[in-house]
């Protein structure tokens, strides 16, 4: 198995791209504002390069992180149907997962096109998804690498660049209040502020913006919580019927798995969802700490994974099978910490 691990530096990958024309960049499936943020700000700094740097996003895509491509230039694949890039291009660059399972929609393009892959990511663990490999788990952000890389390349920022960056960090770092939060982190914000961004409208933008619709499912997911091994570990569920009764979508859950986290005893928290079509999706959260817990660990137990913190899964079964798989997970985790 190859480590997932860095096996190049950021000056190296800045001299590849230089010597690139046609560049597509992509992501994981439902990217979030760290995900597309990476994608957006990186494309635009290519582009200011003379170069063809093409934006190919997974959806869902939440509507109001759409506006960061402010010229709505993004390509969707998303079903067999859609478009995949045409021809070759001279490098791939894949940013925020270098998991498979997160890459999935797009695999069979990806796959072969290995040895011009460029990765750029953050999380713990991963696959051999590109022949370059740059991963800093100390970053709060994928965003965070690519503003390096940015920098390496000596591009200057715009607007666009200066604002996907932004939200990058502050969407993955919870608007700087989660533990992955670093000096750095607040160096490249007060960097970027001091370059022009309106944080206040950007927050007002991404996080007071939701529909009615997401209210409601919110209300459904906090009704549907079971407080579990002693309390310590929430788990909420989503199924199809709460996205048919209420008029929510997929990407609404955003952010839903945070909220159990305000009772002082729960130091887990599992967000369980069925989808339409596709594998139940969990999301993982816990609280920093010296007896936190490593979700990432947790998460792998469904062949998924992600960072210490925070981490999800897909599972191919039915919902209560993984609901129930997610209760015994929980029970024993605590058993043997109990023991410790």
């Amino acid at each position: 198995m190859t480590p997932y691990e860095s096996n190049t530096t950021l000056a190296a990958i800045a001299d590849k791209l230089r010597t690139a024309q046609r560049i597509v960049i992509t992501t994981h499936a439902k990217p979030d504002g760290d995900a597309l943020g990476s994608v957006v700000a990186l494309a635009e700094a290519l582009e200011s390069m003379g170069k063809t740097a093409e934006r190919w996003v997974m959806p869902p895509v939440p509507g109001n992180l759409s506006m960061l491509a402010r010229d709505g230039h993004l390509h969707r694949y998303e079903t067999e149907s859609d478009p995949l890039p045409e021809g070759e291009p001279d490098a791939i660059v894949i940013v925020d997962t270098g998991a498979w399972t997160q890459l999935a929609p797009m695999r069979a393009w990806l796959e072969p096109r290995r040895e011009r892959a460029i990765l750029l990511d953050h999380h713990l663990r991963g696959d051999d998804v590109a022949a370059l490999r740059y991963i800093d788990s100390s970053a709060a952000a994928a965003a965070q690498i690519v503003a390096a890389l940015i920098d390496e390349l000596g591009v200057e920022y715009d607007d666009v660049m200066r604002d996907a960056i932004y939200v990058g960090i502050a969407s993955d770092t919870g608007w700087f209040r989660f533990s992955n939060t670093t000096a750095e982190t607040h160096e490249l914000a007060a960097r970027l502020l001091r370059l022009g961004v309106d944080h206040a409208e950007l927050y007002a933008k991404l996080e007071q913006a939701e529909r009615p619709e997401k209210l409601q499912l919110m209300i459904r997911a906090l009704d549907s919580l079971k407080l579990i091994a002693d309390g310590n570990v929430a788990v909420m569920t989503l199924r199809r019927s709460d996205f048919e009764d209420t008029g929510a979508i997929q990407e609404e859950t955003e952010r839903l798995v945070d909220l159990p986290q305000v009772v002082g005893d729960v130091q887990v928290v599992v967000l369980i969802t069925e989808t339409d079509n596709g594998p139940v999706r969990l999301s993982f959260r816990s609280k920093p700490g010296i007896e936190a817990v490593d979700v990432n660990e947790m998460a792998r137990q469904f062949g998924g994974g992600g960072h210490a913190r925070a981490a999800g899964a897909r599972v191919d079964a039915p919902l209560d099978e993984v609901r129930r798989r997610v209760f015994e997970a929980a029970e024993q985790l605590h058993a043997a910490r109990a023991t410790q």
